[in-house]
């Protein structure tokens, strides 16, 4: 009803008139900026936007119930979507996923199922699933769709808000899970500024585990781009990121974030940077719990 006043009779509209989402400043450098993607009302997270656009492709096919493999935040943004449009959701997600994930599916009545390391060990369950049932396989790891909403959203609302600031960006900072809100920036920025912008991606050390975001391979959307460096950062350096944004900025973010902030510590400078941060801290409390023995 009202965008100026934040009055929604919809709760689309309520997702698609918040946008764009913050941009703040940040005091860990000189000129650094974070896009706060906890701003999007379902699952507090960039896949808010992901979620949206795979489920209105499935709404277009006539689906009446979709299915995906999702390691929490995508899963909770499609079970919204599926309960304000009456379909049906099942989500496949790894046995290691905080289980606060799985809880708020469930109030949002979806159906989930719990097994594997990993969303890649998920996906032959997923298919099967859907060629047994008729369900809609999203295929967030194949669609394009996964990263051209970044193109078309997150990556524009960037560039129009550094111009607002009369800033043109330098590097822009993210992390890779599915590589898709990566990838569309990366293809966005590139396109339009070539090698006046640094892309750097952010990805787990060896042998570490950061929740929403793995090491990428061949698979990866990210091979269709330009990327200028990944960035391996470990779980207690992504955790020290989250500190450091809290005791400046009074800002909870997300461990993925937090790891965005521990790769930007490994280049600061005085360059226009802009980190995104993917989600808030609040679905991470039982991985955060024992934080003191970890800073």
């Amino acid at each position: 009803m009202s965008k100026d006043l934040h009055v929604f009779e919809d709760p689309i509209e309520l997702l698609e008139n918040m946008w764009p989402t913050p941009l703040l400043k940040l005091k860990i450098g000189e000129d650094v900026w974070a896009k706060l993607e906890f701003y999007n009302p379902f699952s507090h997270s960039i896949k808010d936007r992901t979620a949206w656009f795979l489920f209105r492709q499935a709404l277009e096919n006539n689906a009446n119930e979709i299915v995906e493999a999702t390691s929490g935040n995508l899963g909770i943004a499609l079970a919204s979507l599926s309960a304000i449009f009456n379909k049906k959701f099942t989500s496949f997600i790894p046995a290691k996923a905080p289980q606060s994930f799985k809880v708020m599916m469930k109030i949002l009545g979806a159906q989930v199922i719990q097994a594997g390391k990993s969303t890649t060990e998920l996906l032959p369950l997923v298919k099967q699933y859907s060629k047994n049932t008729g369900a809609v396989h999203l295929d967030q790891f194949r669609n394009p769709l996964n990263y051209m909403t970044h193109y078309y959203t997150t990556a524009k609302e960037i560039d129009e808000q550094l111009e607002y600031l009369n800033k043109k960006p330098q590097r822009i900072i993210a992390t890779a899970g599915t590589g898709g809100h990566l990838t569309g920036i990366a293809k966005y920025f590139k396109e339009k500024y070539g090698s006046d912008v640094e892309i750097i991606g952010v990805q787990p050390a060896e042998g570490e585990r950061i929740p929403g975001i793995k090491r990428q391979d061949e698979n990866s959307f990210i091979g269709l781009v330009k990327i200028d460096k990944m960035i391996d950062i470990t779980r207690k350096e992504a955790v020290e990121g989250i500190v450091d944004i809290a005791r400046s900025s009074g800002i909870l973010i997300g461990i993925s974030a937090g790891a965005t902030v521990a790769a930007y510590k490994k280049l600061a400078d005085d360059k226009t940077t802009v980190l995104v941060f993917p989600d808030d801290a609040f679905k991470y409390f039982m991985e955060l719990e024992d934080i003191d023995s970890k800073i």
